[in-house]
């Protein structure tokens, strides 16, 4: 049974939350200094230095407190497994089905005094729906988060698949992240999550499933919803429709860290793009920004 019949998709829905300011969020000032003259409320900076981990985590408390499971994902996952990137708005990740549920709770007493729904990403993100996704901010603070249908990441959503940082963030579990990013064909993430763990090909073969290829009608099924919710992009591609081993993949990847090492990264010194020879786990530490 394929992964899609498993985990159906809900009836469609709109993508972004009702009651949208006419704001655009994406002229909004990204630092912490100021406030902005087009907007109601200010841009005060977000905890953590600015990087809004602990905003964040009270969002996914909100949600976990109304029966809502969820998780950081996208670049804010790569983070916290040590990549090397510069995260803009948070993505959680909910049950496909909940999310209308999700949206609806944040714009509900008490917590619309405290997010509120700003313009969808009005940006092209290549193999994303990103631009479907609602969008919220937190009044006051310079900090913006995403509620992402789970079926887009290929993951099942769900407590049992999450570990937490130790600010108390839930991620994906290391596992289910390659998974998703081997059942997706996501060779970015791939390298970017192997990168910054430096799991071993041996690990792979113990904790994945590398048998088959990539799933194929999940990709051609999430093309189709990029396509029907229309728009200057509606013909963009957002999943890839071929086919690919998934051992090969991953073989392709593990084996070749040292390739993705650059002059200013010595092999005397590094033994992956993101880790220092002998470095500590980065998710093991205390951090402000996972």
């Amino acid at each position: 049974m394929s992964w899609l019949k498993r985990h159906p998709l809900p009836s469609p829905g709109p993508a972004a939350p009702a009651g949208v300011n006419s704001d655009d969020p994406t002229d909004e000032p990204r630092d912490c200094s100021g406030s902005d003259t087009a907007s109601t409320d200010s841009h005060g900076c977000a905890s953590n230095g600015g990087y809004g981990t602990d905003d964040t985590l009270a969002v996914t408390r909100v949600l976990e407190q109304h029966g809502i499971p969820c998780c950081l994902v996208g670049v804010a996952a790569l983070v916290f497994y040590g990549a090397g990137r510069v995260r803009e708005d948070w993505e959680i990740c909910v049950p496909t089905e909940r999310v209308a549920q999700a949206a609806e709770l944040l714009q509900s007493p008490p917590y619309a005094a405290q997010y509120r729904p700003v313009t969808p990403w009005p940006y092209y993100s290549p193999c994303s729906l990103i631009h479907t996704y609602p969008r919220f901010k937190s009044r006051g603070i310079n900090h913006y988060f995403f509620l992402v249908p789970a079926v887009d990441v290929h993951m099942v959503c769900d407590p049992s698949s999450f570990t937490r940082s130790l600010r108390g963030l839930p991620y994906p579990r290391l596992e289910v992240l390659l998974q998703s990013c081997l059942d997706t064909w996501d060779m970015l993430q791939l390298c970017e999550v192997v990168d910054g763990t430096n799991v071993s090909e041996e690990w792979g073969e113990k904790n994945l499933n590398l048998e088959g290829t990539n799933d194929v009608a999940w990709a051609q099924e999430k093309n189709k919803r990029g396509e029907e919710f229309g728009g200057k992009w509606a013909h963009s591609l957002f999943a890839w429709e071929g086919r690919k081993d998934k051992r090969e993949m991953w073989r392709s990847v593990v084996r070749t860290k040292n390739d993705r090492l650059d002059w200013t990264k010595p092999t005397d010194v590094f033994v992956t793009q993101y880790r220092v020879i002998g470095s500590q786990d980065p998710w093991t530490e205390l951090s402000d920004i996972s």
